[in-house]
């Protein structure tokens, strides 16, 4: 690539990146989808929809944990809860939260071959 290229190519790069306030809300979501218990969580809500209580005891954790990482979650837009009766059932909010996670995991894994 000759200089001229290059520089055209930087210049280009310096007035199209993503926006600071854009790229804050990537890093917020990566550090919530940082956390072990989340993590789980996230996994398991992506076979189905769970109650606090079943999470509970998939995640052998107790309910103030899960119920903490939930609230967390809810705030970040990554599950949503439908209430039935006395307990809310909890699901991923779109299927881009199970993509992220799972090229991530394809990637984890493929560094290890």
């Amino acid at each position: 690539m000759e200089d001229s290229q290059h520089l055209e190519l930087v210049t280009h790069l310096k007035d199209h990146l993503v926006p600071t306030a854009e790229l804050e809300d990537l890093v917020s979501l990566f550090k919530s989808l940082g956390d072990l218990t989340r993590l789980r969580i996230i996994l398991a809500l992506a076979q189905t929809t769970l109650s606090v209580s079943e999470l509970t005891d998939i995640l052998g954790m107790s309910q103030s944990t899960i119920s903490h990482q939930l609230g967390l979650l809810k705030q970040m837009n990554l599950v949503k809860g439908t209430r039935s009766g006395k307990n809310i059932h909890y699901r991923l909010a779109d299927e881009h939260i199970l993509t992220i996670v799972q090229t991530v995991k394809d990637h984890v894994e493929e560094q290890k071959k």
